[in-house]
């Protein structure tokens, strides 16, 4: 058996395969949708997106951070799953209004209606929730070749399924939608064969399911993942309501290429330290232990914060060398927004490790205040900026990454060194 730092290193391999996997998709769906689809269809495409994860980002939120925090520790994994899916199964009813009030914020000119998106999007929101679940199982285990599998097959269909019958219906939004659902369909199937050896055994019949525990099955993750779903679509609907559906679709696609760039990074830094931030945080019951685990979620923020930076201010300096090999010309003028919606991201994905920092910490309600506020600040700067103008809503967005060192980072650590059961007065900081 190699030594723990070997490893540990061999644990990269299969996360930043599935990542580099995905932005290669990313890259190819950049060509074909600059090429394939108009901006105007984009832009309603791209409002449809920010719905789809409703249930995985809000109905399903507090039992996705229940798997993440608990599954690694179970005693019985097939127990644990069989309570897993039974709160999955009751939330689908909340899933569905909620996915059906997203198809009547569609622009109904353009979508004809709102059966064939509502009924894609109550499809696609379930199915995708259950693949959160899944993943968050297989990632918290470090099943990282498995859950690499699911990664791929998510990726090949989200970008290619949607695209391949827009084309042979001859340009209908409907079959967008039918090919998102069907992308979500694949991938389930995908998530639950990987899963197969914890899905039965004489232990799961004969045991009860296993609850949640603590904050989990309460109304804080919903709330939490609320605002974080709102800041997932904030920008295209923003967009779309100040500045027309046209610059919706420049938006989509720029915000698109920066984001998987940026979300790719956010996965590595999540699923190769995440792990650790939790081991360390069970451990920490002594003040000069909790410090060094917020020291260790310091230093991976930053570093993620750096690189995503750099990443895509690289991209956007290269995009009009884009033009034409990668992106289609009538889709100039959407280079502008790379960076901007680049930087938003890094922002929002920064503040993911202060809420680890809680969690490894037990200190679940403090998350609340924590995001809330940092999520109000930021909807109201988009808003208020926006209707400035564009070029402020982008300065903006170009100053989000700040908020986290300036709000986040504050917040939680004065939460994570509040005195309390297994805490200690907070050091000099």
């Amino acid at each position: 058996m190699p030594p723990a730092p070997a490893r540990s290193q061999l644990r990269l391999i299969p996360i930043l395969l599935a990542q580099a996997f995905g932005i290669g998709c990313g890259v190819a769906g950049v060509k074909l949708n600059s090429t394939l689809v108009p901006p105007e269809a984009l832009g309603v495409y791209g409002v449809f997106l920010t719905f789809a994860p409703v249930g995985a980002w809000v109905v399903h939120a507090g039992l996705v951070k229940f798997v993440v925090r608990h599954w690694a520790g179970a005693t019985s994994r097939p127990v644990l799953l069989r309570g897993v899916i039974i709160g999955w199964a009751k939330r689908l009813p909340w899933l569905g209004l909620a996915a059906i009030a997203g198809a009547f914020a569609l622009p109904q000119a353009q979508t004809g209606g709102t059966l064939v998106p509502g009924l894609a999007l109550v499809v696609a929101a379930s199915l995708l929730a259950a693949v959160a679940l899944a993943q968050a199982a297989l990632q918290a285990e470090g099943a990282h070749w498995r859950d690499c599998f699911v990664s791929v097959y998510a990726s090949l269909t989200r970008t290619f399924l949607p695209l391949l019958l827009f084309t042979l219906s001859g340009g209908t939004l409907a079959a967008l939608w039918l090919g998102f659902g069907g992308h979500a369909l694949i991938t389930a199937i995908a998530a639950a064969w990987v899963l197969r050896a914890h899905w039965a055994g004489e232990e799961s019949a004969n045991a009860a399911p296993a609850p949640l525990t603590g904050a989990y099955g309460g109304p804080l993750f919903i709330a939490l993942a609320a605002a974080t779903w709102v800041l997932a679509g904030l920008n295209r609907w923003i967009v779309a309501a100040f500045f027309g559906a046209t610059e919706a679709g420049y938006f989509t696609l720029a915000g698109g290429a920066a984001v998987v760039l940026v979300s790719a990074l956010g996965a590595v830094f999540v699923q190769y330290f995440q792990p650790g931030i939790f081991a360390l945080g069970d451990t920490a019951a002594a003040g000069g232990e909790r410090a060094l685990l917020a020291r260790r979620v310091d230093q991976v923020a930053l570093a993620f914060a750096g690189t995503g930076i750099a990443g895509v201010g690289a991209l956007a300096l290269a995009s009009p060398w884009l033009v034409g090999p990668l992106i289609s010309e009538k889709y100039f003028t959407a280079l502008p927004w790379i960076f901007p919606a680049g930087c938003f991201g890094v922002a929002t994905i920064t503040t993911v490790f202060y809420h680890s920092l809680l969690l490894a910490g037990r200190r679940e309600a403090a998350c609340a205040p924590v995001e809330l506020t940092t999520a109000v600040v930021l909807i109201v700067g988009c808003l208020g900026s926006a209707a400035a103008s564009a070029e402020w809503f982008a300065r903006w967005l170009m100053l989000t990454p700040l908020l986290p060192w300036l709000l986040t980072r504050p917040l939680a650590r004065g939460y994570f060194f509040r005195p309390g059961a297994g805490a200690a007065s907070a050091p000099a900081r």
